[in-house]
């Protein structure tokens, strides 16, 4: 009988099984024999986090924003603090990182935003903080709430939180617009993974006929050049007597078309909140800002500060009148929280 003799090809193969097999073999007794696995903190945001899922471009319009956020928010409020997700993004000359942010639609997150550098820096992501519901901006000092923001700046050695729930998937492009960051590499992006929240039911609305002041960055722009020069400053203070509670001065007032830096005070030992319905909508709001930031969007709706703190804000009035303002931290306003803006020609 004919013995069998192997082919060339066949008896490669075998050379590299055998190969293959000797070298698992060594790399098995070189890490102690059995494998274990380290326990997963699901409390913290994995490395995943951070890798890139190669998410397509958002499909999001200019114009567009998640008109009820506020939807989404009150949604989660009940168990935000048990499932948000907190992750970090650092802020450094020049450069953000991580340079790609991963978040999955429809969860709770709470994004810090470190600045370890040594000047200050700006994180904006218009798109994403438009197609997002932001539930607010806090710091050491104040919250600061707005349909959306525009630009969030942070100064060297500070900490500002932004509180959001992604809504659109895709990938959106974040920037520092401050002069020569963007050009040394100071960009990045944040991808949304998984599938948009059925519920709620998303509602998007136009920038140009959002209830604020349409043309109050263009008024803001305009002001900027002389807006130290002629601002005019006044202080609202926010404290407590006893049982009753107090802005004063109860009435401040102010002039159309005169820029005027608010300063919110708390003398008080609890938080206190600003805010007015009727006199916010009607001004050209160019920022809030604090000893830890800069804060900009088309409308302020509610300004908080921390007890010891304070806040201004940057305003331009447009509209004659008196308006209320007051704290609608439960019980405050029953406390006699409450006062006007007059706003004259």
């Amino acid at each position: 009988m004919k013995a069998h003799t192997r082919s060339p090809r066949a008896l490669g193969l075998r050379r590299v099984t055998v190969v293959g097999a000797t070298l698992a073999v060594l790399m098995t007794g070189a890490c102690g024999g059995t494998t274990t696995t380290a326990p997963v903190d699901k409390s913290a945001p994995s490395d995943d986090m951070h890798k890139s899922f190669h998410t397509a471009p958002a499909v999001f319009a200019d114009d567009a924003y998640l008109s009820n956020s506020g939807d989404y928010i009150d949604a989660a409020k009940d168990t935000w603090d048990a499932k948000a997700t907190t992750v970090k993004i650092e802020l450094k000359e020049m450069s953000f990182t991580p340079k790609n942010l991963n978040l999955e639609a429809g969860k709770p997150y709470v994004i810090e935003l470190v600045n370890s550098g040594k000047v200050k820096h700006e994180f904006t992501a218009s798109k994403f903080f438009r197609s997002a519901a932001i539930r607010k901006i806090e710091t050491n000092a104040s919250e600061v709430k707005a349909p959306f923001f525009t630009e969030i700046e942070v100064l060297a050695g500070k900490t500002v939180k932004l509180f959001v729930i992604p809504v659109t998937t895709g990938s959106f492009e974040t920037l520092c617009e401050i002069p020569g960051h963007l050009e040394a590499g100071m960009k990045g992006t944040i991808s949304v993974k998984g599938t948009k929240p059925a519920a709620p039911a998303e509602k998007l609305g136009s920038v140009k006929t959002g209830v604020w002041l349409q043309n109050g960055a263009d008024l803001v722009k305009a002001a900027s050049a002389t807006w130290d020069a002629k601002a005019s400053k006044v202080q609202i203070e926010a404290g407590e007597n006893g049982a009753k509670m107090f802005f004063k001065p109860d009435n401040i007032v102010l002039k159309v078309g005169v820029p005027a830096q608010i300063k919110l005070v708390n003398s008080g030992k609890v938080k206190h909140e600003y805010t007015s319905a009727s006199f916010f909508p009607t001004m050209a709001f160019r920022k809030a800002e604090d000893a830890f930031g800069e804060y900009k969007s088309p409308l302020l709706k509610e300004a908080e500060v921390k007890a010891g703190q304070s806040l201004e804000l940057f305003v331009i009035p447009t509209k004659v009148g008196k308006f209320t303002i007051v704290c609608l931290i439960p019980g405050h306003e029953k406390a006699g929280m409450f006062g006007t803006i007059t706003v004259t020609k």
